[in-house]
Order: structure tokens, then C-alpha cells, then sequence
């Protein structure tokens, strides 16, 4: 039994011996976690990951106060497979959503009975809350709520986050097609029966069978009604983040996971005007630095309820930013490629941890770690051993984190997967792509085929990233061998259920 779910009805003895067992686990454990996800954030937008424009004090504080990871990574170039990792521990591709994202029409992407990050929290005592970008669908066909349409957003939109773990969801339900609501728990909020939402298809899509092959994504759609319930972008930031602050002087009393899904720095780029003109190179950099406050309040909310040598902070990107052209700032660093595509631009992400007192203020590391295995590693972070079968590409980097030893296997690969489908591997410094190019979205929309490619070149790409960062020098024609065996491995942990 874990010691933090305490029966009511105890003998003495056997309240003594696990309350023991609960002040051994208390030095070993935080009292709190906090995970903090921003959308479409750069490897190069933070002052403390070398950003000069401007300075993001907020977030650079984690760095001082705690540890910056250079080498982390999301497992996927785009925001759904992201997030069903960081959920799940597993690569988005073995699912039916492959590695594409899901949108209004679509059923929730988590399997029922797929073990969860906020699953382990809550078994473990922690009150479990996401504020902010769910992006990983609701419902499921057949059931009462579900139309030909996808979930009924007019009634109880369920199954979501309140059925893989969370004991409380406010958020919106992803950030690119609409309907542009805030839901709590299953309802949206400010909805009312005279302005009922309503989903059109747009048939000029419709009609192009292959548009799903083609592009990744559903055809397009929009909603009618929700008068009164319809959110103000500019206003969006502001009003997460204090219900995150807010939230956590509710529960300051109890043990609990807050995961905040950002929605800064995903387009529409359109700071509140508290930010407007503040970072000098346009509204890009406005978005960031609402972002570092939005960070800094989440910050304060729990230094003033005591709560900061108690709470283990997180915070990273669900994949690189969209490359822009802005005046001495280089989004995603020296880092080739962006967001949609398998090179280090689009997944190389920013990962900063704070726990005062257990993790080296100002302090680095350069392991190798995916946002996929935060399952693993809060698993061996609280003595947690995993069902069977949960967490099957989840490691844990435990050691990396808090220089602790840790009981879980940690990662030596790494499966890439672009946002066309494209896979690829790294493995210690060498990195593999079986495609040319990103695989990223298409320039100006168009169609893709995947045997439209050069054959004057090497199909595949390999990168030495310890000597070639910004991976310039392909060596795949150089490595024959080396290319076979990460060919295998790649093969072999595609083909089975399981990479760990």
C-alpha cells in the first residue's frame, strides 16, 4: 500500500509503521510536481538556452535554481504524438493516429485501459490537474455522446482527460482548428442551449478522398454558436495561468501534480497588451515573453504558499518552433530544421528541472532523454513499479535528474518520426533518417508524394550530432555499416510493442 493513502480504520501498530514508511518516502519524493509544457517553443528561445533579443528571466530562474538539460528531445515534431507520449510513455505511432494530430471530430487518442502519467500520480496520493492544451481528442463512437460529427460538445464530453487520471481538467481542447472554448471537467464553459455549437464540414475537402493521406489531418471544419462561451486569444494566457496560481493555493495542503499545457508559443501569434512591444523584435518575442511571465506567476504562486523547496518544477516545449524571420534571433538556435520536421530544429527541445535542496542549482546534463519517459522516471522518482505492459518506450533518467541511482533502465535509442511519417533513430552521437529532407509539412500546402525524391543522392541521411550539430556533413554513403545496424535496431523496435 502506499503510504500516502492512509485507510481511515488502522490498528496503532499499523498506522506507526506506515507512517514511517511515509516520512522515508517524503525524503525521497516530492511533495508536489508541477509540469509546465509550452507549445511550439524554439531550443534557442530562452535567454538561458542562449536567446540574446531578449531576456526571459522567469524561466532562466529554473535554470539558476535547478538543471538544464542540452540534449532533450519531444518524440514526435508536432503537438498530438507529443502529448499522447508524454502521456502514455509510448510513441504515437503505434497508435491509429499515426503521426498525425487529432482535431474536434476526433475520439480520444489514449486506449482504454492505457496505464498514464496522471494514473501513477493520483495511485500515488497526488491531487491531479491539467490546465491548459489537452490536443489528444474526446469521446468514443458508439457511445450515447457521440454523433456523426465526433463528441457532442454540447453535452458531457467524455471520455477526455478526467478518464486517463486527472481529478480536474480547464483547458482547451487544442489550439488550431475550432472550436475555440474553454472546457472544465466535461462541460464548456458559458455554453448555453440558445447558441449551441454546431460543426460544418467543408465539402470542397471532403471530396478529395486521399486529403487524410495526403496532409496528415482531417478535412477541414468550423463550428457556429457558442455565443458567450468563445475565448478572446488575446486574453487566453492570462486567464490559464491564474487559474493554474489559483489552483494551487486550493490544494496547498496536499500532495499534487499539476500538469500546465501552455498554449504560447502556437500561432495565432497574438500577445495580450500588457506584452506588446516589450522584446523589441516583434510579436514573436512579445508571445515568449508572456510566456516567461506566465512561468514567473506559477513561480510565485508557489513560493507564496511555501510550497518552493517542496515541488519538483518542469518545464519544456512539445516541439521545436516554426523558423521565423526576426531581427538577431534565431528561434531554434544553431539547430537545423523546425517544428514538423526530424531534424534536431523540429524536436530538440528546452527541459529544465527545479527541486531545491535535490537537484544542483545551475547545474547541466547531457543525457539523452524524450519526453516519453517522464513515466518511467516519476515511476522511479517515487518507488513506483509500473503494471505490466505501461510505459513500453518510457525510460527513466532519474540519475540525470537528481545524480540519484536509479532501478529503471535508462535510454540508449531514440525513435525520430516526422510529421509526414518519416522514421529515423539516434543512437549515442549518431543520428539516422531513412527519408531526404525534414519530412516535415509541405511548403505552401501542397500534396506530398513520398517517391518524389532525389536519386542523384543518398536516400537516407547519418549525422555524427558530437561533431555536427546543426547536421551539415551527411555520412550515410561513409557508414555503411554503421547505417545497417541502426536500420536493424530501428526495424526491430518498430516491429514489437515495445522499445524498453
Amino acid at each position: 500500500m502506499n503510504p500516502r493513502l492512509l485507510p481511515r480504520a488502522l490498528s496503532i501498530r499499523a498506522f506507526l509503521g506506515l507512517l514511517a514508511a511515509s516520512i522515508a518516502l517524503s525524503a525521497q519524493a516530492p511533495k508536489n510536481i508541477v509540469l509546465i509544457l509550452a507549445d511550439d517553443l524554439g531550443y534557442g528561445d530562452l535567454s538561458s538556452y542562449g536567446a540574446t533579443a531578449y531576456e526571459t528571466p522567469n524561466i532562466d530562474r529554473l535554470a539558476k535554481e535547478g538543471r538544464l538539460f542540452t540534449d532533450a528531445h519531444s518524440p514526435h515534431p508536432v503537438c498530438t504524438p507529443t502529448r499522447y507520449g508524454l502521456m502514455t510513455g509510448r510513441y504515437s505511432w503505434r497508435t491509429w493516429a499515426g503521426s498525425a494530430n487529432v482535431w474536434s471530430d476526433d475520439p480520444l487518442l489514449i486506449e482504454e485501459g492505457r496505464y498514464t502519467l496522471p494514473m501513477l500520480l493520483r495511485e500515488a496520493g497526488y491531487r491531479t490537474a491539467i490546465i491548459g492544451k489537452w490536443h489528444l481528442g474526446y469521446g468514443r463512437p458508439g457511445s450515447a455522446n457521440w454523433t456523426e460529427a465526433g463528441v457532442d460538445y454540447n453535452g458531457k464530453i467524455a471520455p477526455g482527460p478526467l478518464e486517463v487520471g486527472f481529478d480536474y481538467y480547464y483547458g482547451i481542447p487544442h489550439v488550431g482548428q475550432q472550436p475555440h472554448v474553454l472546457i472544465e471537467n466535461h462541460r464548456i464553459v458559458g455554453l448555453t442551449p440558445e447558441s449551441p455549437l454546431k460543426l460544418h464540414r467543408d465539402e470542397r475537402w471532403i471530396a478529395k478522398t486521399s486529403y487524410l493521406e495526403r496532409f496528415g489531418y482531417p478535412p477541414r471544419h468550423h463550428f457556429t454558436g457558442g455565443k458567450g462561451a468563445l475565448y478572446d486569444h488575446r486574453e487566453l494566457a492570462l486567464t490559464l495561468t491564474e487559474r493554474a496560481a489559483s489552483w494551487i493555493k486550493e490544494h496547498s495542503e496536499d500532495p499534487f501534480f499539476l500538469y500546465f499545457a501552455h498554449r504560447n508559443t502556437h500561432g495565432p501569434i497574438i500577445p495580450n497588451k500588457r506584452f506588446r512591444g516589450k522584446s523589441g523584435i516583434g510579436t514573436y518575442g512579445d508571445f515568449v515573453l508572456e510566456l516567461d511571465w506566465s512561468v514567473g506567476r506559477v513561480l510565485e504562486a508557489l513560493d507564496e504558499q511555501g510550497l518552493t523547496d517542496e515541488t519538483l518544477v518542469l518545464f519544456s516545449s512539445d516541439n521545436g518552433a516554426v523558423v521565423r524571420g526576426l531581427p538577431g534571433h534565431r528561434v531554434n538556435g544553431a539547430l537545423r530544421g523546425q517544428k514538423t520536421e526530424a531534424y534536431e530544429g523540429g524536436q530538440r527541445v528546452p527541459l529544465l528541472a527545479r527541486w531545491p535542496g535535490h537537484i544542483k542549482p545551475n547545474s547541466r546534463s547531457d543525457a539523452l532523454v524524450a519526453l516519453t519517459d517522464m513515466l518511467a522516471t516519476v515511476a522511479d522518482l517515487l518507488g513506483e513499479r509500473l503494471p505490466e505492459g505501461a510505459g513500453p518506450d518510457s525510460f527513466s533518467f532519474l540519475e540525470a535528474l537528481l545524480d540519484r541511482e536509479q532501478s529503471l533502465a535508462g535510454r540508449t535509442a531514440l525513435v525520430h518520426n516526422s510529421y509526414r511519417g518519416g522514421f529515423g533513430i539516434r543512437q549515442g552521437d549518431w543520428k539516422l533518417l531513412m527519408f531526404q529532407g525534414g519530412g516535415g509539412r509541405p511548403v505552401g500546402g501542397g500534396g506530398w508524394n513520398p517517391f518524389d525524391y532525389d536519386r542523384t543522392i543518398p536516400y537516407g541521411q547519418l549525422y555524427n550530432l558530437r561533431e555536427d550539430l546543426g547536421e551539415q556533413r551527411d555520412l550515410y554513403a561513409d557508414e555503411p555499416g554503421r547505417v545497417a545496424a541502426m536500420v536493424q535496431l530501428l526495424r526491430k523496435i518498430r516491429s514489437s510493442g515495445s522499445s524498453r
